[in-house]
């Protein structure tokens, strides 16, 4: 069938905005908010600063998303794309294609250094490769790059790194980096990772003071929104491992509820806190069905998948469909052969 003439003037316009180069001096901030244009003319490990009609205007990098730089080569805009949506290899792929003796902007050259070190560090974290190698990496980054807008994202990784490595010392400190940066939505976000390490360890009630904390840090802001739901959620699933799965469940729905649609791997921990909290109470049905969210729409983050994939493999079989265990089975397998989950 002939393509529709205003489909294919708008498949021409979404060409010539991938290829023309000519607006691309326009940098774009995505923030929590919407998006500022401009030139990013300063950047630091607290934000950014955007000048635009000689206007400037700082940016925290508690609200920021993405930066998109004007002049960034097209291979280094696809690779974050991917690089966000869980499709670390492609990203990687994307990466190696860069010219990096090209690069003119210190910004830009960052981005590619950094998204390079994220992915692998992702894919290690889900056993493709390396944690201590990944971890290296990842560490030259941040030793090399402390005035970066993703030098306390940087940190977090780290810590969550360590943790993978029974390092758990090791990672509270790098967490409580982001406590020192003066931000508060980073000062509750390392109360929240904080109470995440003490939570792998089985220091269920410890965790839920750290959550509480986190809790009560956290203001109205939308910077602080995120942060707060996260540390709610995090509470949640202590509730529920030391019996108070009632309570645990009523606190997830309500952050299911408030969470940004954007929010995509806050919805994906939230539907396998859900799940786990099911679970604990033998309400497999309702197990089942939190999984599947995960599965059918929070798919993007590696680790979180997996997860569901690994608890639908057991659902299904307990409710007879043996067939959907299989593929649930299979397709842990397929996708995440290296993860923990896959060799349960």
């Amino acid at each position: 069938m002939k393509n529709h003439p205003l489909q294919y003037l708008a498949a021409v316009a979404v060409a010539l905005l991938i290829t023309q180069p000519a607006a691309a001096q326009t940098d774009r901030v995505k923030t929590t908010s919407g998006v500022k244009t401009g030139t990013v003319t300063q950047v630091g490990p607290l934000g950014v600063t955007v000048e635009r009609s000689g206007r400037e205007t700082p940016i925290s990098v508690a609200a920021i998303r993405t930066i998109q730089f004007g002049d960034e080569p097209s291979e280094l805009t696809k690779a974050r794309v991917n690089a966000l949506s869980g499709a670390y290899a492609k990203a990687l792929e994307s990466l190696a294609q860069v010219d990096a003796a090209s690069l003119k902007r210190d910004e830009v050259k960052q981005e590619v250094e950094f998204y390079t070190a994220y992915c692998r560090a992702k894919q290690a974290l889900v056993g493709e490769g390396s944690v201590s190698s990944a971890g290296s990496e990842l560490n030259n980054f941040v030793k090399n790059n402390r005035q970066s807008f993703h030098f306390l994202e940087a940190n977090e990784l780290l810590g969550d790194m360590l943790v993978a490595l029974g390092r758990s010392d090791d990672a509270v400190k790098r967490y409580e980096v982001l406590a020192r940066s003066r931000l508060p939505a980073f000062k509750i976000r390392s109360a929240v990772l904080v109470g995440k390490t003490l939570q792998a360890a089985g220091q269920h009630d410890e965790a839920i003071q750290r959550f509480s904390q986190a809790e009560a840090m956290a203001g109205d802001s939308d910077d602080d929104k995120p942060q707060l739901l996260a540390a709610q959620l995090g509470r949640a699933v202590s509730l529920g491992a030391t019996g108070k799965v009632d309570e645990g469940v009523e606190l997830v729905r309500s952050v299911i509820a408030e969470a940004d649609p954007e929010e995509q791997q806050l919805h994906a921990d939230a539907y396998n806190a859900l799940g786990g909290c099911y679970l604990l109470a033998d309400r497999t049905k309702e197990a089942l069905f939190a999984y599947l969210h995960v599965d059918l729409l929070y798919d993007s983050d590696p680790a979180a998948h997996a997860e569901a994939l690994y608890h639908l493999g057991q659902l299904w079989e307990a409710i007879g469909q043996s067939s959907k265990a299989l593929d649930a089975r299979k397709t842990l397998k397929a996708e995440y052969a290296s993860s923990k989950w896959a060799n349960r």
